[in-house]
């Protein structure tokens, strides 16, 4: 108790007299008419309670079923107490609620699955719900009919993996591709008959997930509120022998603010300056969860089409993020000034979750408890304020509120038919999104295939969203016409539509090679906008070389500073990267030395040394030892820097490569990663003073890797700054000096006039303003720093994760890049505290 009270009595002292939000007022429960009274909507829009305790308690998820029932996820021993006592009792349940006498409230609940412990996830099929629990995953089965499930199956008992709740698998999203995906997984599954698949993919966020009408998918992670994937599942790992840095776990925002309607002293890290503000308010997101991106439309304002709305249940708010497309990517702003869509003065409001329904609206999951954090994290001082005002009291409550735009008229009671195929197609149209997903769901799960024409109609001259919910369904269910797809490539307006085509008709069967190889000539022939070149490259494994090579070198050479565009082509080049080096040092567009397609061939460099074929590399170091441009430079560059971490023993060869007796920096390092007869056992020790081990080796490949994706841009790939972008990063004193002081420049950016070497660099000779690089994860940024600090003849010991992860933590609060004078101020100070 003492260092608890050490504590408090130290956060005290970091606010000016007279704030009292460290009160020790008990915080009680509010009836579900004062818990409205307490909330700060955005203007045009109402709220209103829909499902309150006692018909649900501790809702963690709502989704609505093609009748109509609003089904809740109900993990009711989620921190009963102080302790999380009890925490695996079996009382968790999944339940459906009717509306039974039309009035807008939902009056009846069903207990469809009881007895479960702290479950999390539910998905639709035709004759059951897959339903995950803390850890294994189950599909149940109402085998007699009466609305109550009486069987289940185990589908994985691993499903969940670590088991605590805030990091254990989530989400069941139903993906465009038939697969179904999760947060906090790096796990995939599918039905098949019934049979259940499981497979790798890559690992998304922390709790939470939703996807858009181009089946992207949305996810976040506490501290970073929206993340998404910019390509399909799966596309970007295509390749064994190349790792993408960029398409997947892009962040929108680098906007952490929130702006709470209340002091929120019940903070995990309260007490850690920077945190709260002098009122006591929360400043950015800590429990960022559960992303819901809105894709009806003539409900919600038309800019509101493709929003997304971000949970943050610590600072009893939601967020809504503006999402607009720049080129290949997205980003995301606040949609207003200062404040929310939703805040509460209410510290039990708990958003958790935000569902649409079958009139347009969305639905908000308030679990409405006092304990947000879960015991394995909780904080000696969050402990302390939740018994000193009683919120570790009055649990398994629980709402459900709808908001609308102000003169909502809902319409009537919607329900979904699979005796009805045609109306399903219909649906495709919808402008609600619970109709359209749905409906593909229906038509695909229940194999309904007799209105073809009507769905090809839908895919010709429908809105794009329902061309694309058309092709969708086609593809899965087997019967797409390959000539429609090339249709659709060839005439349709659409951008999004055209490279759906393009995908769907590159990994087509039956299709003409003939017919396809004209089309994509004519793509190639005029502008290619960014949508169809990412898919161009991303599918040109299907083409024949000779279309796939033009692709490549046309998109790369004109568009390739898009390091998505060079992933995408690499990641579908395997097997083929010798031939494409071959065609590439040909090509009169790829003669001029420019840093992407030096970068580009850097890669394909160590490409072809981690595929560890001896007569591809024979060849290539052939190649570049009859040949001495930057061309074969990059290519040398890249194989040294993949055997400086290859954890693999020596590749033999036949002879020893003439290159390697020019005795340079990188052909010291590539004949560490090589053997061949009478080689001798020691080798000359490199000449720099490079310092790192074996897993420090790890991070500077990867530090590099993710380096050339987002700093060549400004910093160039040999370091030496972009005149009019950045300054030097080779001999600066910022990079090789305190680590602690450049991991704050990757949070939270620089910007101003700043001096390295001696000169002095100020716009227009750099950008105002270094971004900050907050999006990247603890790990990301600790690799970047060892690389750029053991590059360019630096030399420094490798930086941890856990280094930044509590710089992260330490700078909370800091919403504004850095000047040079406070950064230096500030790590100063950093290091008198150590």
């Amino acid at each position: 108790m003492l260092r608890i009270s050490l504590i408090l009595a130290f956060v005290l002292s970091l606010f000016p007299k007279g704030f009292d939000f460290f009160d020790d007022e008990i915080s009680l429960p509010k009836s579900p008419e004062e818990e409205l009274k307490t909330f700060q909507l955005a203007d045009g829009f109402d709220i209103k309670l829909v499902a309150a305790e006692p018909l649900l308690e501790d809702p963690v998820l709502a989704k609505f079923d093609e009748k109509g029932r609003l089904w809740v996820v109900e993990m009711r021993a989620f921190m009963n107490d102080i302790d999380g006592s009890n925490e695996d009792s079996p009382i968790g349940r999944v339940s459906y609620l009717e509306d039974k006498d039309g009035d807008g409230k939902f009056d009846k609940r069903t207990t469809y699955a009881d007895n479960l412990i702290l479950p999390r996830g539910i998905q639709f099929f035709p004759d059951g719900v897959l339903i995950a629990e803390n850890i294994p995953l189950w599909f149940y089965e109402d085998t007699d009919g009466d609305g109550v499930s009486d069987k289940r199956t185990l589908v994985d008992a691993e499903y969940g993996g670590g088991g605590l709740p805030e990091h254990s698998a989530n989400g069941l999203i139903l993906g465009d591709d038939g697969w179904i995906y999760n947060a906090k997984s790096k796990y995939r599954y599918k039905r098949n008959g019934k049979e259940w698949l499981k497979e790798e993919t890559e690992f998304r966020g922390q709790w939470g997930i939703d996807k858009d009408d181009l089946g992207r998918l949305y996810y976040n992670y506490n501290w970073s509120q929206l993340h998404a994937d910019l390509v399909q599942p799966n596309l970007l790992n295509r390749n064994p022998h190349f790792e993408a840095t960029t398409g997947i776990d892009h962040g929108l925002t680098i906007d952490r603010r929130v702006f709470p309607a209340r002091p929120n002293p019940a903070i995990n890290r309260g007490y850690i300056p920077g945190t709260l503000n002098e009122e006591g308010k929360l400043l950015e997101f800590t429990s960022a969860c559960s992303p819901f991106v809105q894709r009806s439309r003539g409900v919600f304002p038309d800019n509101l089409y493709n929003s997304v709305f971000v949970c943050e249940p610590a600072g009893n708010l939601v967020k809504l993020n503006l999402v607009n497309s720049n080129g290949n990517y997205l980003e995301a702003k606040n949609a207003f000034n200062g404040k929310e869509f939703l805040a509460s003065t209410d510290e039990r409001f708990r958003p958790v979750h935000i569902t649409s329904g079958p009139d347009g609206a969305i639905y908000i999951v308030d679990m409405y408890r006092g304990i947000n954090q879960h015991g394995a994290y909780m904080t000696e001082y969050l402990r302390e304020q939740t018994l000193k005002r009683g919120l570790d009291k009055y649990v398994h409550l629980g709402r459900i509120w709808k908001i609308t735009p102000k003169n909502f008229q809902a319409l009537s009671k919607a329900e979904l038919s699979t005796n009805d195929p045609k109306g399903l197609v219909e649906q495709l149209e919808s402008p609600f999104q619970w109709a359209r997903e749905h409906s593909k769901r229906l038509l695909i799960q229940n194999k309904l295939t007799q209105d073809l024409p009507e769905l090809e109609k839908v895919a010709l001259h429908a809105e794009p969203y329902a061309q694309l919910g058309a092709l969708t369904v086609m593809e899965n269910l087997g019967v797409l016409n390959p000539s429609l797809t090339l249709q659709l490539l060839s005439n349709d307006d659409n951008e999004d539509v055209k490279a759906r085509a393009l995908a769907l008709a590159s990994r087509h069967d039956n299709i003409n090679k003939s017919e396809l190889k004209i089309g994509l000539t004519k793509v190639l022939s005029g502008r290619i906008s960014d949508a169809l070149a990412l898919q161009m490259l991303l599918s040109s494994d299907q083409f024949e070389k000779d279309v796939a090579f033009r692709a490549i070198a046309q998109i790369i050479s004109n568009q390739g500073e898009d390091a998505l565009l060079r992933d995408a082509a690499l990641s579908a080049s395997g097997n083929r990267e010798l031939d494409l080096i071959d065609y590439l040092i040909t090509q009169p567009s790829w003669q001029k030395n420019t840093d992407h397609q030096n970068i580009f061939f850097d890669q394909l460099g160590a490409i072809i040394l981690k595929r560890r074929i001896p007569e591809e590399v024979n060849k290539l170091l052939n190649m570049i030892g009859q040949k001495d441009n930057w061309q074969t430079q990059a290519l040398l560059t890249g194989m040294a820097s993949e055997a400086m971490s290859s954890e693999e023993e020596p590749l033999t060869l036949t002879f020893k490569p003439q290159l390697l007796e020019q005795g340079t920096l990188e052909t010291e390092r590539l004949s560490k990663a090589l053997h061949w007869p009478e080689k001798p056992v020691e080798q000359t020790q490199e000449k720099s003073s490079f310092v790192l081990d074996a897993e420090g080796l790890k991070q500077y490949s990867a530090g590099r890797k993710a380096y050339l994706t987002y700093c060549t841009g400004c910093h160039g790939a040999n370091g030496k700054g972009v005149k009019r972008f950045a300054p030097p990063l080779s001999g600066s004193e910022w990079v090789t000096g305190d680590e602690s002081r450049l991991a704050l420049i990757l949070l939270h950016g620089l910007e101003g006039p700043l001096t390295v070497k001696g000169t002095h660099y100020d716009v227009p000779d750099i950008l105002p303003v270094m971004p900050s690089h907050s999006t990247l994860n603890d790990e990301d940024i600790a690799n970047i720093m060892t690389y750029i600090r053991n590059e360019w003849g630096h030399s420094a010991a490798p930086v941890t994760r856990r280094t930044v992860g509590m710089l992260r933590v330490r700078s909370q609060g800091k919403v504004q890049p850095w000047t040079a004078r406070e950064l230096i101020t500030h790590t100063e100070k950093l290091n008198e505290q150590k």
